[in-house]
């Protein structure tokens, strides 16, 4: 078939359309994947890019060449791979859950629906986190480790460093480790199963830690329905909100971290839109000092961060 030409098609009873006969070229297979996409609803630069990575996936090729290569020859074995690709991404599946990974500080890590899909934006929490503690020999945790994308950025950006991880989920865990084992960090990051700080205070580490970061759940339950469907369909709720107010996290955390870190220590969060102020007044409130905000590129304050010398829980603070 012509790469050219549109396929045939016939309509299907949600208004996008399936080739009657199978597309032969890359170029004529990638128009119908981004045209069935839109017709579902996804977005045109959003269903292009899927259209061309799921295509990639099914050519077993790099993204690029799907692109590049329009005369690009697509097997019956392609075709039927892609078509199911792109029939699970018109129902508003992730691609990054179709895939099967997903880019975080320039590498590739594995996801599965028992992970949060790491967000660009997240990668300023890794940012601070290197920049306010150096290149030393310390110990920092990662709490709510998901896949473990921070985690296992921090020890490959910093190999004088132990990392311990925690996460609620065995199977998110389990995602983790073996995104670990991939670049060969197992031995420099310690894992533990349970709820925040718990289960590294229960360990011994009390007043040890240099750092304490997390990306936690923020996402108020009341604006769950107002999400993309590909978020609040397919990604674990229990990863985008701990309660009605989206805080929630933040306050079981917080007396945790303070318990954890060494005078000196550092907490640092991401946060939602419109929470810095709370997250700021309430690491106060437990005797962090020198409380900073770091804004995201798109000048949304992102990271929340607080050090200097934690009091015990509770302790008022000063700080700016």
């Amino acid at each position: 078939m012509d790469a050219g030409k549109a396929s045939p098609v016939e309509a299907t009873a949600e208004g996008a359309c399936l080739p009657v006969s199978r597309p032969e070229r890359a170029g004529a297979a990638l128009r119908w994947g981004r045209a069935y996409l839109e017709a579902c609803g996804v977005e045109p630069d959003e269903a292009r890019a899927s259209a061309r990575l799921l295509l990639a996936r099914a050519l077993e090729v790099p993204g690029h060449t799907v692109v590049a290569e329009p005369e690009r020859p697509v097997s019956a074995q392609a075709w039927s791979r892609y078509v199911q690709l792109i029939l699970r991404r018109g129902r508003r599946e992730p691609v990054a859950y179709l895939l099967g990974s997903t880019e975080f500080y320039g590498r590739s890590f594995r996801v599965t629906p028992a992970t949060l899909i790491p967000r660009p934006e997240t990668e300023l929490l890794v940012d601070v986190a290197l920049a306010q503690l150096g290149d030393e020999s310390c110990v920092v945790a990662d709490l709510g480790t998901g896949s473990g994308a921070i985690a296992v950025t921090l020890a490959l950006e910093r190999p004088r460093w132990t990392v311990l991880a925690t996460d609620c989920s065995p199977a998110a865990l389990k995602v983790a480790r073996e995104n670990a084992g991939r670049y060969g960090v197992t031995s420099r990051i310690r894992w533990y199963t349970g709820d925040w700080c718990e289960p590294l205070l229960a360990a011994g580490w009390g007043g040890r830690l240099a750092a304490v970061i997390s990306n936690p759940p923020y996402v108020a339950a009341t604006e769950l329905p107002t999400l993309a469907e590909e978020i609040r369909r397919y990604e674990p709720h229990v990863a985008l909100t701990p309660g009605l107010t989206g805080l929630e996290a933040y306050q079981r955390l917080v007396p945790g971290a303070a318990r954890l870190l060494a005078p000196g220590g550092y907490l640092l969060l991401e946060v939602g839109h419109g929470q810095a102020d709370d997250v700021t007044d309430l690491l106060r409130r437990h005797g962090f000092r020198d409380c900073r905000v770091w804004k995201d590129l798109a000048s949304i304050p992102r990271v929340v961060g607080g050090g200097g010398e934690p009091g015990p829980a509770g302790a008022p603070s000063g700080g700016s």
